[in-house]
């Protein structure tokens, strides 16, 4: 991805290099991220759609207690499952969602969460970031990510627009400014950046460890 307004290699070395290290002092616990276990981070990132990390951590635990397994999600009651679900909303599509993909993995995949895009991409409730995040967090796999907290981020740190998280330039971007590695910690650093510092409204760019490389800011003044 090029063009008159794209960051040079230097720039997008800093931001990177910049989130993380804020992420290692300020960012945010949550189980799912201690985690490499395939089964559990697909469980959390399906959870995490429209929805927030703090309404999600009070229900995961639960949740992966009462189905450890995706053998036993997949053998779920329907109405139990709703009412796990329901603090998250949309507990009926999340509910269905879940136990068609644990469904689906012990039928086609023998109880093994596949790490292949593709095979991912194909389970009920798993779209392009999901199944992204579930190759980054578990596997280990370079894979960008993004998201509407990814495209906040980079609009207003780097002043170029997207469409929203479909815009193939947006993923692109990210791929570049990722680079080989797409540490996971960059990704989370990210999410918990725009949640507690690059607020869309209010934003305390004061405290923020972008605010030198910000044209948000710049533009500001």
């Amino acid at each position: 991805m090029s063009g008159p307004n794209t960051p040079s290699e230097r720039s997008l070395r800093r931001v990177q290099a910049r989130i993380i290290a804020w992420f290692e002092y300020h960012g945010r616990s949550y189980p799912w991220r201690q985690s490499r276990k395939p089964f559990e981070i697909l469980i959390a990132e399906m959870m995490l759609r429209r929805t927030t990390a703090t309404a999600v951590a009070k229900v995961y635990p639960i949740l992966l207690h009462s189905y450890p397994s995706p053998e036993s999600l997949a053998e779920a009651h329907p109405e139990t499952l709703v009412a796990h679900v329901t603090p998250l909303g949309l507990q009926k599509t999340r509910s269905r969602h879940l136990r068609e993909a644990a469904r689906r993995i012990v039928e086609e995949w023998n109880g093994a969460i596949p790490s292949d895009f593709e095979a991912l991409l194909a389970l009920p409730g798993v779209g392009r970031y999901v199944a992204a995040a579930v190759r980054n967090f578990a596997f280990g796999k370079p894979e960008p990510l993004v998201d509407n907290n990814v495209i906040h981020l980079i609009s207003r740190v780097f002043g170029m627009q997207f469409s929203g998280p479909d815009d193939e330039r947006a993923w692109e971007f990210m791929l570049q400014l990722g680079k080989e590695e797409q540490n996971p910690r960059f990704y989370w650093g990210i999410i918990d950046l725009v949640s507690t510092v690059c607020k869309r409204r209010n934003p305390r760019c004061a405290v923020c460890p972008l605010a030198s490389e910000c044209t948000w800011i710049a533009q500001q003044g």
